[in-house]
C-alpha cells in the first residue's frame, strides 16, 4: 500500500501532523491571526473580511452555546443550509467539541432529509429553512436539544419544539468560551461526519469518517495545490454539504488562504472575476456552460473582432496540442501565440480573475474536446477522480503531471488495484468500514481491506487511471451489447441547445436518448434539419453500436425537486425512465417504423 500523505513541511507552525480538525484549527490561527480567513457579502453586497483570530473566537462563543443546549461529545447535528459565515463557524464549533456534523442539503426532497436524518440518529438541527424539514416526523423534531435557524429574520414559529435564531443562540455563549481542554478534547478516533452517497440508484446510505480520515483527505488536498499560500483566495461555491467542497475549505487551515464565500451559486459568475481564485472547483456541466457563454457571447460581436478572436483561440489550440503530444513549436508558432496572449486571449480568461493557476472538475467526466478547447484558451482544466465510501482522493490531475481523458495518477494513501472485469478496487486508511444501519455497519471492505467502488477503468504506464463507466450503469441490450451511457451523454450535450442528455436502453435492442432544449424545439423545418445534421455530425464519434437509435427533444429539464437528479446534479436513470415512459416507448415505436413524423422525436438509424 502506498504510504499516507507525509506533513506539511513548508510553515513550521504547522509542520507536525494533526488528527483533529479542532488541532488544525488552533495551529492556523497561532500561525496567521491577523489573516483573513473567510469573506462573505454583506446586504449590499460588499465583501467582509473575518481574521483567523476573530473566527476562533466566534468558534468558541459558539461551542458554549451548543454546551448550553445540552450538546456535547457524541451528538449528532444536522447542518441544512446554503453556504455561509454560520455554517463554517458552527462546523467548527461542533468538531471542536466532538459533536458529529451532518451535512444535508437544503434543496434536497424533505422525505429524503427525513430518512437521513433518521439513519444518521441526528439530535440537533441547523436549518436556513423549515419547508426542507415537511417530512420529518414531529416526534423526531421535539426530541432535538436544538432547533436553530440559519437564514435570515426571524426563526420559524409554532411546531413540535421552539426554533432559536441565531442572536438568541450565539448569545448564550456570551462570556462563557470555551478553553481548549485536552481531557475532553475529541481524539482523531472519533467519529467527526456523516455524510450520504447520492442515491442514484435507491435510497442514499450513511457513511462516517473520524477525524483522523479527515486530517488525512486535508493533507492530500493541501499537497496538490501547495502553490496556494497565506495569500491565496479560494471561492466556495458548491454546497457544503458536498463533502469534496468542505475538505477544501479545511485545507485552507494547512495554507492559510481566504475563502470567499457565496450563498447563491447561481450567482458564480457575477463574483468569481472580482474574488479572483487562484484555484476554480467546479462540475463539468459548469465548464460546458462557461463554454457555450464564451461562444454566444462571441456570436454577438462585429465580424472582424470575432475573426481576431477565432484566429487567437486557433493559435491556442495548434500550440497546446503539440504540448501534449510533447512534440516542440517553432519559434513562429511561438511567436503567433505570444500576441494572441497578450491582446486576446488574457482578456476573455480575466471573466475568471486575473490570479486562476487552474480549475478542477469531478462527479463526472469532462468531454476531452472541451478540455482541449478551454486548455487552448489558457485554462488548464484538471480532472479528479474520488468517491464517497473513501475520503481520500482517489486520483488527481495536477498542475506539473496531467493527462486529459484521464482522472490523474493515483493520490498517496490508496493502494488502487484492477480486477478482470475491469472494475477498480481499493484500500486505504480513506476507506470507510461500512455502511450505517440498524446500529450496524455493512457493505464495507472485505477482510483483506480491499472496496469495490463498483467503477470501470484502466492504468497506463506511467500509473494515469481511465474511468470506463460504472458497472451498475453500463447499459446491457437485448443484443448483449454492453454501452457505456456517460460518454455518449457527453456528445450529446456538446449539440447546441442542447443542455442535459441522458442515454436509456437496457434489455431493449438499441438505446435511446432524451435530450432537454430549455430554448424549445426547432421552429421551423430549417432548424429541425439543422439540429439533425448537428446531432449525426457529433455522434459520428462515437462507435456505431453504441450510437442510440432515436432521441427525443424534451423542454422541461430534469431537475432535484422531482427526483430526477441527485442534489449533487447526477442522473437518475431509473426515475427518469418511470417519468418518461411514453415517450421512450414512442422513441422505440419510432426506431420500429424507421421514421418519425413527431418533430419531438429525431430517428438517427
Amino acid at each position: 500500500m502506498s504510504s499516507p500523505p507525509s506533513p506539511d513541511r513548508t510553515n513550521p507552525a504547522v509542520a507536525a501532523p494533526a488528527d483533529t480538525v479542532a488541532e488544525l484549527l488552533r495551529r492556523r490561527v497561532a500561525a496567521s491571526p491577523a489573516a483573513v480567513a473567510f469573506q462573505q457579502q454583506d446586504a449590499d453586497g460588499r465583501w467582509q473580511a473575518t481574521t483567523w483570530r476573530a473566527f476562533a473566537d466566534q468558534v468558541q462563543r459558539v461551542q458554549a452555546a451548543l454546551r448550553a443546549c445540552g450538546l456535547a461529545r457524541g451528538s449528532r447535528l444536522a447542518l441544512i443550509a446554503p453556504v455561509s459565515l454560520r455554517w463554517e463557524v458552527l462546523h467548527h464549533a461542533a468538531l471542536g467539541l466532538g459533536i458529529v456534523v451532518v451535512g444535508l442539503d437544503s434543496h434536497d426532497l424533505p422525505a429524503r432529509v427525513a430518512d437521513m436524518m433518521a439513519a444518521a440518529g441526528v439530535d440537533a438541527v441547523a436549518s436556513s429553512s423549515s419547508a426542507v424539514l415537511a417530512a420529518v416526523p414531529d416526534a423526531t423534531l421535539a426530541r432535538c436539544r436544538l432547533l436553530l435557524h440559519l437564514g435570515a429574520g426571524p426563526a420559524p414559529a409554532g411546531g413540535p419544539a421552539p426554533w432559536q435564531d441565531w442572536a438568541a443562540f450565539e448569545a448564550r455563549g456570551d462570556g462563557a468560551p470555551v478553553a481548549h481542554d485536552p481531557a475532553t478534547a475529541p481524539h482523531g478516533s472519533d467519529l467527526a461526519t456523516i455524510i450520504f452517497t447520492s442515491g442514484t440508484t435507491g435510497a442514499p446510505k450513511g457513511i462516517a469518517y473520524d477525524h483522523g480520515q479527515i486530517c488525512l483527505a486535508v493533507d492530500a488536498i493541501a499537497q496538490a495545490f501547495s502553490f496556494v499560500d497565506e495569500h491565496g483566495r479560494l471561492l466556495c461555491w458548491l454546497p457544503l454539504s458536498n463533502l469534496f467542497q468542505r475538505i477544501v475549505n479545511l485545507a485552507a487551515l494547512r495554507r492559510g488562504p481566504a475563502t470567499y464565500l457565496l450563498d447563491d451559486p447561481r450567482r458564480v459568475m457575477e463574483v468569481v472575476r472580482s474574488v479572483s481564485p487562484d484555484v476554480f472547483i467546479g462540475v463539468p456541466r459548469f465548464y460546458e456552460k462557461l463554454h457555450a457563454g464564451l461562444l454566444e457571447h462571441l456570436g454577438r460581436q462585429p465580424p472582424l473582432l470575432r475573426g481576431l478572436v477565432e484566429r487567437a483561440w486557433d493559435s491556442g489550440r495548434r500550440l497546446h496540442a503539440r504540448q501534449r503530444a510533447g512534440l516542440p513549436s517553432t519559434w513562429l508558432q511561438r511567436a503567433a501565440h505570444g500576441l494572441a496572449e497578450r491582446l486576446v486571449l488574457r482578456r476573455l480568461r480575466a471573466i475568471m480573475g486575473s490570479r486562476l493557476r487552474c480549475m478542477v472538475s469531478g462527479s463526472a467526466p469532462m468531454p476531452l474536446w472541451l478540455l482541449h478547447e478551454l486548455h487552448a484558451l489558457g485554462w488548464l482544466v484538471l480532472e479528479s477522480y474520488g468517491l464517497s465510501e473513501n475520503i481520500l482522493p482517489m486520483a488527481m490531475n495536477r498542475i506539473d503531471a496531467f493527462r486529459f481523458g484521464t482522472v490523474g495518477q493515483v493520490v498517496d494513501g490508496n493502494a488502487l488495484r484492477i480486477g478482470p472485469d475491469g472494475e477498480i478496487d481499493v484500500r486505504g486508511p480513506g476507506v470507510f468500514r461500512g455502511y450505517l444501519g440498524g446500529g450496524t455497519l455493512s457493505g464495507g471492505p472485505d477482510a483483506d481491506g480491499w472496496l469495490a467502488t463498483g467503477d470501470l477503468g484502466r492504468l497506463d504506464a506511467e500509473g494515469y487511471l481511465s474511468l470506463i463507466g460504472r458497472s451498475g450503469e453500463i447499459l446491457k441490450t437485448s443484443t448483449g451489447r454492453r454501452v457505456a451511457p456517460a460518454a455518449v451523454e457527453a456528445v450529446l450535450r456538446s449539440v447546441s441547445g442542447v443542455d442535459q442528455a441522458v442515454l436509456l436502453g437496457a434489455g431493449r435492442k438499441c438505446t435511446v436518448a432524451l435530450c432537454v432544449l430549455p430554448g424549445g424545439l426547432p421552429a421551423t423545418p430549417e432548424a429541425a434539419a439543422a439540429l439533425r445534421a448537428d446531432l449525426l455530425a457529433r455522434l459520428d464519434a462515437v462507435h456505431a453500436r453504441d450510437r442510440p437509435g432515436a432521441i427525443a427533444l424534451l423542454t422541461a429539464a430534469f431537475g432535484i425537486d422531482s427526483g430526477e437528479l441527485t442534489p449533487n446534479l447526477k442522473l437518475r436513470r431509473g426515475v427518469i425512465a418511470e417519468r418518461h415512459a411514453s415517450v421512450v416507448d414512442a422513441l422505440y415505436a419510432a426506431v420500429d417504423a424507421g421514421a418519425s413524423d413527431r418533430p419531438d422525436i429525431v430517428v438517427l438509424n
